[in-house]
């Protein structure tokens, strides 16, 4: 009787995990591939389809870190795997001896996309990641845009947030600046100040030139020289890498200039002009191998020979925040820097309107 019920025991058992073990998804059925027909049917005005095909991306995307987990965990578990320890390389090694073909095939998936840093060199904390990962914050957002433009603000707003907070999953890290810039676009329209300006704290949190108070007090301490030949120092000095602030220096220095905050408001646009002069340059290096930045003048000048560049700095607020600059640098009492920025942009500023106001403030007139 005992020996019956230890093999219906044993039966139960490799039923139930069997059972339990979930199926390997089908590549033509994967989240990414749904989430493509989702967002095809949102650009075509189908948002019912979009919202179908949202939803089932996210249900593969569970269905992905359930199988992937179950593999890695099988995997990992025999005593000869783990007694080699938790870093990738002597794991990867022993699971090639154990034909782990599989389990390594996920493991390598997630280093070539991220590296072993961003896991710790760890591999349990890279299957805890990938458990984790059964989110989908792409398809969170689509959703969100979908009631917004239903009108449903509120709805929105919580899948926005959903996708925010489960933004470490997204498979492009920076598509969360897009979620917190939807954010702070419809805390703007709905005139929500005080959650516009956090939207634009956390968009700029990751600034590190803004948080950089050293950095700051060099920008500062440049204008306040007060010379023309500071003012050419300026741009030739400073330089810091895009990082996606733009929109947010911008609105945050309405922000700060609408109070009063005087040097604030001249901060974020100092640092605003810096940071669009350095993505320009960049890619006006990669259009002409022998580009250099000789002066600001001459910067304007290539810039404008191109009508992309000229578009870009437009929508991104760039010449307007340029011209933004000299007054603020004026309204702080340093006329010659501030004389010396009208005077470049009257002649060279590649945005015809500006070009304009500058040529005014230096009482020219056409």
């Amino acid at each position: 009787m005992r020996k019956q019920t230890a093999v219906f025991f044993f039966a139960f058992l490799t039923l139930s995990l069997f059972a339990r073990a979930p199926q390997k998804p089908k590549d033509s059925e994967s989240a990414y591939r749904i989430l493509e027909e989702a967002t095809v049917s949102f650009d075509a005005g189908d948002y019912g389809n979009a919202m179908k095909y949202a939803n089932q991306a996210k249900d593969a995307r569970r269905a992905e870190s359930e199988y992937e987990t179950y593999i890695l965990e099988n995997a990992l578990t025999p005593r000869a795997v783990r007694r080699v320890g938790t870093v990738f390389s002597d794991v990867l090694d022993v699971l090639a001896d154990r034909d782990e073909k599989e389990a390594i095939a996920i493991i390598n998936r997630y280093l070539k996309r991220y590296g072993k840093d961003y896991f710790n060199n760890n591999v349990n904390d890279m299957v805890s990641w990938i458990k984790a990962k059964a989110v989908y914050p792409e398809a969170d957002y689509l959703i969100g845009k979908i009631y917004q433009l239903e009108g449903e603000h509120g709805v929105a707003l919580d899948f926005y947030e959903r996708a925010r907070m489960e933004s470490p999953y997204l498979d492009i890290p920076a598509e969360s600046f897009d979620i917190l810039y939807t954010m702070a676009n419809l805390a703007k329209q709905q005139k929500r100040d005080e959650p516009f300006e956090q939207m634009l704290y956390l968009i700029l949190d990751n600034d590190q030139h803004f948080k950089d108070k050293a950095f700051i007090q060099a920008l500062l301490r440049t204008i306040d020289f007060d010379t023309v030949k500071h003012a050419d120092r300026f741009f030739m000095l400073f330089r810091a890498e895009p990082n996606h602030s733009l929109e947010a220096l911008y609105e945050l220095g309405l922000i700060y200039d609408k109070r009063g905050e005087d040097e604030k408001a001249l901060t974020c646009v100092a640092l605003g002009t810096v940071e669009a002069l350095t993505n320009m340059i960049a890619a006006l290096s990669e259009r002409d191998a022998e580009f250099k930045y000789i002066d600001f003048p001459t910067f304007l000048q290539t810039a404008s020979r191109y009508s992309d560049i000229v578009e870009w700095g437009s929508e991104t607020h760039v010449w307007d925040m340029m011209f933004q600059f000299a007054e603020r640098v004026e309204k702080r009492g340093k006329s010659i820097f501030a004389g010396a920025l009208y005077s470049y942009m009257s002649d060279n500023m590649p945005d015809t309107y500006w070009r304009k106001e500058a040529k005014k403030k230096l009482g020219i007139t056409e």
